[in-house]
């Protein structure tokens, strides 16, 4: 009989060792999946004035990435805070809840929910037998909307408040303590300036268990002084095909400083201090916008110079033009109120062009005339006016205008030699006439 390998045989009993002290046991449990909203980010906040516009879009999906996403509501916070040099900055946790101020709240639908007109716009109305003193709605939205938050600064929201801050008893317990205090560094060289106080907004979506998702990152707005806007109104004129709008600097706006750069240095350095970015100017239409509803866009990218052109006209249209003075903390844009608007309504008297090309030519059915076309959008059509020689006074042959560029004229006689010349129409009421055409002379057959 053969006998096996010892090594073989040892090898085989310490697997099954192994194998029946592993059957059976039970490891450490894993933490339960806890499924909430999913972040809302980006969250982006914009001042114009005296209204913040907080702005995101409503989240469709869970933390796991189920959609639709279990969710049945959005809370917009804000708080107001002053920094302190050297010193971190304070989490959103519940300290920062506790310190926060609830400015907006929004219900929120499946994407493929069917909304109101109402209810689409974020409009919140009451019902006809609400009582008195009743709270509005909070308005609805779908999940993957667009959402903007407009909240109104007022003396209260700008105070800052300390986040955290310990209450009376805790203070005894710390007079007690005997340890002692850790000094925080101060800055061998002062700082230029203090911080400005900061209104940081944070966005969280909440289940229908209500189960808080993680909050968003924070957005802060420096509180700094607005600019003031130009003084008096804008002047606004146009013409056919653009309109011009000047205004007068304010004493307060900043001209951007031009700094040319220097040959390089021997050795390297860096600027301490950097220039502050110049004032800019925006305009805005204050027809089209309700502040209160949506953020304004201006009519173009802002600019340093106290003139806009616009390169169309809008004839009928009303358009009210108004400036606001943009300045900038850092890279943040904080824009100013708004100038007094200049509301205009601007008028086509703008004649179309003489037509060109006028050609006579005698046959036996009378006259005929051609000509080139206008190109003019707003062409209504041609007047054909006739005069006979010498004198050559010139009547309407036409009733209405001719939308074609001939003309047969059949009322002459034979041997009658007569004038011509051809005019445009526009489509304004009245209609703006342009200037004759050259005249042509043919005789009649």
């Amino acid at each position: 009989m053969t006998r096996g390998c010892p090594a073989v045989v040892g090898a085989w009993l310490l697997v099954a060792a192994l194998l029946a002290a592993g059957c059976g046991s039970r490891g450490s449990p894993l933490p339960p999946l806890r499924i909430v909203p999913a972040t809302i980010t980006p969250v982006e906040v914009t001042r114009l004035g005296d209204r913040v516009y907080v702005e995101f879009v409503a989240p469709e999906e869970d933390s796991d990435g189920t959609t639709p996403g279990d969710i049945i509501r959005i809370e917009v916070y804000a708080v107001t805070t002053q920094p302190e040099l050297r010193q971190p900055r304070p989490p959103v946790d519940e300290d920062w809840f506790d310190a926060a101020t609830l400015v907006a709240t929004f219900d929120v639908e499946p994407p493929d929910a069917a909304l109101s007109p109402d209810d689409a716009t974020g409009v919140s109305t009451l019902p006809e037998d609400a009582a008195e003193g009743a709270l509005a709605p909070a308005p609805v939205v779908a999940q993957g909307d667009d959402v903007t938050v407009v909240e109104r600064l007022t003396p209260e929201t700008l105070v800052p408040v300390i986040i955290g801050e310990p209450d009376d008893e805790d203070e005894e317990e710390d007079d007690d303590e005997d340890e002692p205090v850790r000094q925080v560094p101060r800055p061998v060289v002062a700082p230029p300036f203090e911080p400005l106080p900061i209104r940081s907004y944070v966005a969280v979506a909440i289940s229908s268990r209500e189960r808080m998702g993680d909050p968003s990152a924070i957005a802060d707005l420096p509180l700094t002084d607005p600019p003031a806007p130009p003084s008096g109104l804008p002047v606004v004129t146009y013409t056919e095909e653009s309109v011009d709008v000047t205004w007068t600097q304010p004493p307060t706006f900043r001209r951007p400083v031009h700094v040319e750069s220097p040959e390089p240095p021997l050795l390297a350095s860096r600027a301490v201090l950097e220039w502050p970015r110049g004032s800019e100017y925006a305009v805005y239409d204050q027809a089209a916008w309700d502040p209160d509803a949506e953020r304004p866009e201006p009519l173009a990218s802002p600019g340093d110079e106290p003139t806009l052109t616009e390169d169309s006209v809008v004839f009928g249209e009303t358009r009210c033009y108004a400036v606001r003075v943009v300045d900038y903390v850092g890279t943040t844009p904080v824009a100013g109120p708004a100038s007094l608007a200049n509301c205009v309504v601007p008028v086509d008297t703008f004649p179309p062009a003489a037509p060109t090309g006028l050609i006579a030519v005698a046959d036996g059915n009378g006259i005929s005339l051609v000509w080139d076309p206008n190109g003019e959008e707003d062409l209504a059509g041609y007047v054909v006016l006739r005069g006979t020689a010498p004198d050559a006074t010139l009547q309407r042959l036409s009733a209405g205008p001719v939308v074609a560029t001939a003309f047969q004229d059949t009322r002459v006689a034979p041997g009658e030699r007569y004038v011509y010349r051809v005019q445009a129409l526009d489509g304004s009421i009245p209609p703006n006439v342009s200037p004759p055409s050259e005249a042509v002379a043919e005789t009649a057959r």
